[in-house]
C-alpha cells in the first residue's frame, strides 16, 4: 500500500505568541531576549515529531539574518523596513507545499491570508498549550486545525485521516 508521509512546517509570529501568554510577556518586559530564548527553548523541548519544521520570525531592528538552532527550528529576524508579517506572507507565498504549513498567529490578516492559501491557521494559545502538553497525549495534527476549511480543504481533511490511520 502506498503510504503518504505529511510533515508540517510551523511557521511562528514570534513576538505575537511571547505577547499572547502572560508568562512570556512578563519575561518579556525584563528583557527581550529572555523572552525571545524563553520561547526558542519551549519550541525545542516539545518533543517536535521527527521531520517537522518550524520557523520562528521575529521583528528586528537591523539587517535581516537568520539561524539555525536546533536541527528543525530556524530562527529569522526581519530588517530594518519589513515585518514579521511581510516575512510570514513571503513564506506562504514561496511555498509549494502549503497545505504542510501551520501558521501560528492572532493577528487576523495573517491568519486570513494563510487561509486563502490553503496553509492552516493556529491561535498562539493554542500553539502554546500544544507544545507545553507534548508528550501528554497532544496530537498537534488532530487537535489544533482550524475549524475554518482552508480553500479546497478536501486534501487536508484526507491527510488528516491518514495521520490518524497512521498512529493507530
Amino acid at each position: 500500500m502506498f503510504r503518504l508521509y505529511f510533515f508540517m512546517h510551523w511557521i511562528v509570529d514570534g513576538y505575537n505568541v511571547i505577547l499572547s501568554d502572560r508568562m512570556l510577556a512578563k519575561l518579556f518586559k525584563a528583557s527581550n531576549e529572555l523572552g525571545r530564548e524563553d520561547l526558542i527553548n519551549t519550541i525545542m523541548h516539545s518533543d517536535m515529531p521527527k521531520g517537522e519544521r518550524v520557523t520562528i520570525v521575529f521583528d528586528g531592528k537591523f539587517a535581516s539574518s537568520e539561524e539555525r538552532v536546533g536541527s528543525n527550528v530556524r530562527v529569522k529576524f526581519t530588517s530594518t523596513g519589513e515585518t514579521a508579517d511581510d516575512v510570514i506572507k513571503g513564506e506562504i507565498a514561496r511555498s509549494t507545499r502549503r497545505r504542510s504549513l501551520r501558521i501560528v498567529s492572532d493577528d487576523n490578516s495573517i491568519s486570513t491570508y494563510a487561509r486563502e492559501c490553503g496553509a492552516v491557521a493556529v491561535g498562539s494559545k493554542d500553539f502554546l498549550s500544544m507544545l507545553r502538553g507534548r508528550g501528554q497525549g497532544t496530537d498537534p495534527a488532530t487537535d489544533l486545525v482550524d475549524e475554518k476549511p482552508a480553500a479546497g480543504g478536501s486534501l487536508d481533511t484526507e491527510l488528516l485521516k491518514l495521520f490518524r490511520e497512521e498512529k493507530k
